[in-house]
């Protein structure tokens, strides 16, 4: 058996829209202005979808921020989407800890009777504000010891370009399903004459996208045990 041995494939973000249109029928040489201008808008609508169905482990990414005493709140990245995991270290008197922080909603922060309580943080409130979104800390930080908090948050997609020979912000096994999207949107505008329509483009979407985010997950086991102390003396 001869291979390349090569694993380079990364179509540009224009070869993926001609292929897409090819797959609702409409020929290179058919295409018009009006055709890519449609085109470019739809590929960014497909980054969209694929933001909003985060979390996508391509667009992880942890961030270190430096807490300040009696400061709650912190600004994220804008592109922040959602966030995973936060965790803070701290340094003690030289002896190095990690603390996980766990998650508040609107309503439990909104019910701590003093949000001003200082102390060392064990718990977030994630705020998905335009354009900032922000991390507050319960209880706000005190002055001693220093601590570095980490945030693993999920990125929007970047945009797409056609010019200039751009990729997609997307992984090689993500580029099957991103092809269907965009075709199904295409087919909307320029419904097929023959194969497949705008509906059936995107289930199969659908069916691409769920088989690429199937792998697309950490494969680690679950360990689940029951608290039963309080059943037996």
């Amino acid at each position: 058996m001869t291979t390349t041995g090569t694993y380079a494939f990364n179509p540009s973000a224009a070869d993926v829209v001609l292929n897409a249109f090819g797959m609702i029928g409409i020929r290179r040489a058919q295409l018009t202005t009006e055709h890519l201008e449609n085109a470019a808008y739809q590929a960014q609508m497909v980054g969209v979808d694929f933001t909003n169905r985060n979390p996508n482990r391509w667009q992880m990414t942890t961030l270190e921020i430096s807490l300040v005493a009696d400061d709650a709140s912190y600004d994220l990245q804008p592109e922040t989407v959602a966030v995973s995991i936060v965790y803070i270290d701290t340094d003690d008197a030289g002896s190095p800890q990690t603390r996980v922080l766990g998650p508040l909603s609107a309503t439990e922060y909104a019910s701590l009777s003093n949000k001003e309580q200082t102390g060392v943080p064990t718990s977030y409130f994630f705020s998905l504000l335009t354009p900032t979104p922000t991390l507050t800390l319960w209880p706000v930080p005190s002055g001693t010891p220093d601590y570095t908090m980490r945030v693993q948050t999920f990125k929007q997609q970047q945009d797409v370009s056609l010019r200039s020979g751009y990729t997609l912000d997307t992984p090689y096994r993500f580029l099957d399903a991103f092809t269907f999207g965009l075709a199904a949107r295409l087919a909307v505008y320029y419904p097929p004459e023959k194969g497949l329509d705008a509906g059936t483009l995107d289930g199969v979407y659908e069916r691409k996208f769920a088989l690429a985010a199937a792998l697309d997950q950490e494969r680690v086991s679950i360990n689940v045990t029951p608290g039963l102390t309080s059943y037996f003396r």
